[in-house]
């Protein structure tokens, strides 16, 4: 077998398992399920994954990975405050969009922190730590004048907030709007609180 059939094997049973984790939940969701999605043996499963639970943390972790590298690139940016918002908001959304999935498991095991184990407890820190490269960009946002003084972290928590409102919107009704129509929007509503007075 080689390396690309490897890797292709693998892809399609962590994008299967993302599917019926988000579906159906950890619990309901089973090892046969999900080789039969993936179209594998459930040996060739086990040889990428001891477990389900293995399984599954390697996705929450890969979900976790990919939004702090997503928030750290569009934080990195240079330029002011709100082009950082921006871009955060911009790579959220496509983020979302392309992994609607993994975005929900990775927002059910932090809110509802279902397994209350150290793993569980890791990715909740790990989620903490990608809100806290969203709060210094706003809090350089203060100090270089854009935004008046404000509490950066509960900023960073509301700009996510009103992300997470509209993605679900999205999913519940089928109600897409335009990236850049919403990410102006998100934008102006958040801005326009925080503006120097």
């Amino acid at each position: 077998m080689t390396n690309s059939m490897k890797a292709s094997a693998r892809d399609r049973i962590m994008r299967s398992a993302e599917v019926l984790f988000a579906e159906r939940g950890y619990d309901a969701t089973s090892i046969g399920e999900i080789s039969l999605r993936a179209e594998v043996n459930r040996a060739l499963l086990y040889y990428y994954f001891r477990h389900k639970e293995d399984l599954y943390i390697t996705i929450l972790s890969e979900g976790i990975a990919m939004l702090r590298e997503m928030t750290l690139e569009a934080i990195s940016q240079q330029g002011s405050a709100v082009e950082g918002i921006r871009a955060f908001l911009r790579g959220y959304l496509l983020f979302s969009e392309s992994r609607p999935g993994l975005v929900r498991i990775v927002y059910r095991e932090i809110v509802g922190a279902q397994r209350q184990d150290a793993q569980s407890k890791q990715f909740a820190q790990q989620f903490v730590a990608t809100l806290t490269m969203v709060r210094e960009l706003l809090q350089r946002g203060i100090e270089a004048g854009e935004f008046r003084v404000h509490d950066a972290f509960k900023g960073a928590v509301s700009l996510f907030g009103m992300m997470n409102a509209f993605i679900t919107i999205d999913y519940l009704e089928d109600r897409h709007y335009p990236h850049d129509e919403l990410v102006e929007h998100v934008v102006s509503t958040f801005v326009m609180g925080v503006q120097p007075r």
